[in-house]
């Protein structure tokens, strides 16, 4: 069996709900069924979405501390709990010798074998503006429909006002009309593109039909440490 290594900290409550979704995930009738992780929490890296707006540092070179501390600490593959940290990857694969798995592949994957043919996209900024959902969607035939650039805000202030900032009193009244005007445009499920918002999901009690990217990379991860076939999803 494999063992995972988890690049984490982007942010922390995101990394925690990737390795329970992990666990829950795996077929294990005891401890010793379970798959081994290996968790690097490094909350030092920079902002992801400033950096890719030019209003900070970039990721990447703790990125690859992180990277090749899981990978001497015995990963065999890593993953990210994080979605617009997917945009660095081109600056770390070169210095490792372990994949990793995509978290965007597997997501647009899953949106492709369910059958829907337009999808709401709840991403950051950063990760909307790098067309990372909405490339590998076209390229399946899935119309993606993103939150207006006027209302964009409400998605960023939900994961950072609310998830990272642990408050539990947010009001989600403005998200809920925007998903509400997202399903009339069109949208038959929503991506949930960020690590936080499946975590938002849950604590602010919101409704849709939900792509988790979260749960959607613990399952991969799963059947991949099962040394199970993938399609396609690796990066090497």
């Amino acid at each position: 069996m494999k063992t995972i290594g988890i690049m984490g900290g982007m942010g922390p409550m995101a990394t925690v709900d990737l390795m329970r979704k992990i666990i829950m995930a795996t077929p294990a009738r005891c401890d010793q069924e379970h798959i081994p992780m290996l968790v690097d929490n490094n909350c030092t890296i920079p902002d992801r979405t400033r950096a890719i707006k030019g209003l900070g540092a970039s990721p990447a070179p703790e990125m690859v501390k992180t990277a090749k501390r899981l990978m001497m600490a015995g990963a065999d593959f890593i993953i990210i709990a994080c979605n617009t940290a997917h945009y660095f990857l081109p600056e770390i694969l070169p210095q490792i010798t372990i994949p990793v798995l995509s978290i965007i592949d597997v997501t647009i994957a899953s949106a492709w074998e369910k059958g829907y043919r337009s999808v709401g996209l709840l991403a950051t900024s950063g990760t909307i503006s790098t067309g990372l959902y909405q490339d590998g969607l076209e390229a399946k035939g899935i119309q993606c429909i993103a939150p207006s650039a006027e209302k964009q805000h409400l998605i960023d202030d939900l994961i950072y006002d609310g998830v990272k900032s642990t408050n539990k009193a947010y009001d989600t009244t403005a998200v809920r009309e925007l998903l509400k005007e997202m399903q009339v445009q069109g949208a038959e499920a929503f991506i949930l593109g960020c690590t936080e918002v499946p975590v938002a999901v849950d604590m602010y009690g919101l409704e849709g039909t939900f792509i988790d990217s979260t749960d959607e990379l613990a399952k991969a991860a799963v059947k991949f440490a099962k040394m199970e076939a993938t399609d396609g999803t690796m990066i090497a």
